[in-house]
């Protein structure tokens, strides 16, 4: 068994699932935001019984419980429906999949909007409430106290489907001590990792500040333009919105073009590679069109399925009438798919980056770092900000 975090204080030991809190008799472990904006449990230790179910339930202190995958049953899949495949980022298999369990009248967590533009995890009884669940969302969801409800769900008796990160995941399955109840299914993100939740808020609060308004949801993955060139989608309290090209948005560039803003514990993700710990593993499939033109649906987006044991299976065997789907080669899906390989790494000096966010702010990192793509490294930055610029302009109009 590895050390904890609560006894080594080294991040990279701690993935934020807050677990720990969830199981704690006392209540006497709490969270606070670091100097990158991450939260890390800290326990009160005047009132602490000294149990050490905290430690027992981490999921980083022990080698994850990896299904030995059948890499036979690799899918590329995509949802019948042209509404379904609308209003989601990729394939539509969140709603594949949670159909199938609110159909039986079952239960789904999933990861919403609260009112503050937070992310946290919530749960779903009905459509309406799933639907809120639907799309990517660019930041490290809060688990808060959501695994006595989904405990709640189970003993219930209808199917539970859970969905999110490998290490939330991975987090559910400690909360039931390793063995998860046999009517709890779970869809796992092939996680490119989360950045920091402090960072997002305040990138809330400089676009609210620009046109005066209130956001209440963010659309990371607008499809008006196709799935292969999105939109980012700010949505209003007021009932407008406003949208511009993802790869011109600053917060969405810092995060996923440098990789230098997410959790310490992403760089040396143990859950990156082939082996999943999910019943069901989906992610786009980038580039299906150059490795299986038919499944190319004029852009409106094709997932990867990774069908992980035999609960996915059924889940999957499930959901197919609702499908288009090929079996293909893990291989293919892995070429353009990072983490089914590898945790990612920095391409600029992490370190400095938060240096300068502490001592200059959230909007300088996300103006100063915003076209710092690996494939634009070359590119002058002065060229960049002119584009930027430019198409600022033209969606304005």
């Amino acid at each position: 068994m590895n050390n904890s975090y609560l006894d080594t204080n080294i991040k990279a030991s701690c993935c934020g699932c807050k677990v720990c809190a969830s199981v704690c008799p006392k209540g006497v472990i709490s969270f606070s935001l670091d100097d990158e904006g991450f939260w890390y449990p800290k326990i009160d230790e005047e009132k602490c019984i000294h149990c050490n179910k905290c430690r027992k339930v981490c999921p980083l202190t022990k080698e994850p419980l990896h299904i030995l995958k059948d890499e036979n049953q690799t899918y590329a899949a995509y949802m019948k429906s042209d509404e379904v495949l609308k209003n989601s980022a990729s394939g539509g298999m969140f709603t594949a999949f949670s159909d199938v369990i609110l159909n039986e009248g079952g239960t789904v967590f999933g990861h919403v909007y609260d009112e503050g533009c937070r992310v946290i995890c919530a749960q779903a009884n009905n459509e309406s409430e799933r639907n809120r669940m639907r799309g990517s969302k660019y930041v490290q969801s809060d688990m808060h106290n959501i695994y006595e409800n989904i405990k709640s769900a189970c003993t219930k008796g209808k199917n539970v489907l859970f969905t999110g990160t490998p290490c939330q995941i991975d987090a559910v399955k400690h909360y039931f001590n390793n063995i998860p109840p046999e009517n709890l299914y779970t869809v796992g993100l092939i996680c490119h990792g989360v950045p920091s939740p402090k960072i997002f808020s305040e990138y809330v609060a400089i676009e609210e500040k620009k046109v005066g308004k209130k956001i209440k949801d963010i659309v990371f993955r607008d499809k008006e333009n196709g799935w292969k060139m999105p939109l980012i989608r700010h949505c209003y309290t007021d009932g407008s919105n406003a949208a511009k090209l993802l790869n011109a948005d600053a917060f969405n560039n810092l995060f996923l073009g440098t990789d230098c803003i997410l959790r310490p514990s992403c760089y040396e993700c143990k859950y990156a590679g082939k082996q999943r710990v999910d019943d069901i593993s989906i992610a786009d499939f980038w580039g299906i069109q150059n490795k299986h033109t038919d499944m190319f649906n004029n852009d409106k987006g094709v997932s990867v399925v990774l069908v992980n044991n035999e609960k996915g299976k059924e889940l999957f065997l499930k959901a197919m009438p609702a499908l288009i789907y090929k079996q293909v080669a893990l291989a293919d899906a892995q070429e353009r798919n990072l983490p089914l390989n590898e945790p990612c790494k920095p391409f600029v000096l992490r370190e400095r980056v938060f240096k300068e966010y502490n001592k200059y702010g959230a909007k300088y990192i996300l103006y100063k770092y915003m076209f710092r793509k690996k494939f634009l490294s070359s590119f002058p930055i002065r060229a960049l900000r002119k584009i930027y610029r430019i198409v600022k302009g033209v969606l304005q109009k």
